[in-house]
């Protein structure tokens, strides 16, 4: 990690911790950076923001965090820096695994290859040796596995002819065909799934054309009821 004074520090860790303040509210930091050579622990006014928290800091000294217009904590101004009132004075992990930054920059570099082969890897001494913990896990890996919950079936709908219409207008490649139409319609209804197709010139002869497809269904409809009733079924 690269400090003001341009001087780096190792990073030994990252994890996820939770921040228990006062009021009884808990604050989840992700990606916390465990540096040894940095003896106070800082927290990102900015990534605080960036998660959705309000910083409000007022004369008196005091600086006040809310999240979506809930109370959350406060700190008090302490040596140049704002000191967040916490139930404990050290911060609690959520879990004990600390990720090697070693391991998990080569893990990267590879393209989220597994941990045998790289353990292989480094005993052919192509890569860093490194220890790796039987529980660390990669998160981007475990987000990249998760299975995703199946859709809902669709729920059938019982709909008539002309009840419910899709319709789109498209434009036929910018090319003209040889009665100068440059557009076509379509029209598919939802219960039959029957679709019906015009060539317009222009855009404003989308509501005649509908009047047309409407009339034509319509038609084709009486006749199959007339066809049904005299006792055979009518194919056009």
């Amino acid at each position: 990690m690269l400090m003001a004074n341009g001087a780096r520090s190792a990073v030994r860790g990252v994890d996820t911790v939770d921040l228990n303040l006062t009021s009884g509210k808990t604050v989840q930091l992700k990606n916390v950076h465990h540096v040894p050579s940095i003896k106070k622990n800082l927290i990102s006014g900015s990534l605080l923001c960036r998660d959705g928290y309000k910083l409000v800091f007022f004369k008196s000294n005091k600086c006040v965090v809310s999240k979506y217009g809930t109370f959350v904590g406060k700190g008090y101004e302490s040596g140049g820096l704002f000191r967040l009132s916490l139930v404990d004075t050290c911060f609690k992990s959520t879990n004990n695994v600390v990720n090697n930054v070693e391991t998990s920059v080569w893990h990267s570099r590879l393209c989220h290859v597994n941990f045998g082969y790289m353990s292989r890897l480094a005993s052919l001494n192509l890569i860093p040796k490194f220890d790796l913990l039987k529980s660390s896990k990669c998160h981007a890996c475990v987000e990249a596995k998760q299975p995703r919950k199946p859709y809902k079936a669709a729920v059938t709908r019982e709909l008539a002819p002309l009840e419910l219409i899709h319709s789109d207008i498209c434009e036929i490649n910018r090319i003209l065909t040889k009665g100068g139409k440059r557009y076509f319609i379509t029209f598919i209804d939802d219960c039959t799934q029957f679709c019906y197709v015009y060539i317009m010139k222009t855009k404003d002869e989308a509501l005649h054309y509908f009047k047309v497809y409407k009339a034509e269904v319509e038609r084709e409809e009486n006749q199959t009821v007339v066809a049904r009733s005299r006792g055979r079924v009518f194919l056009q």
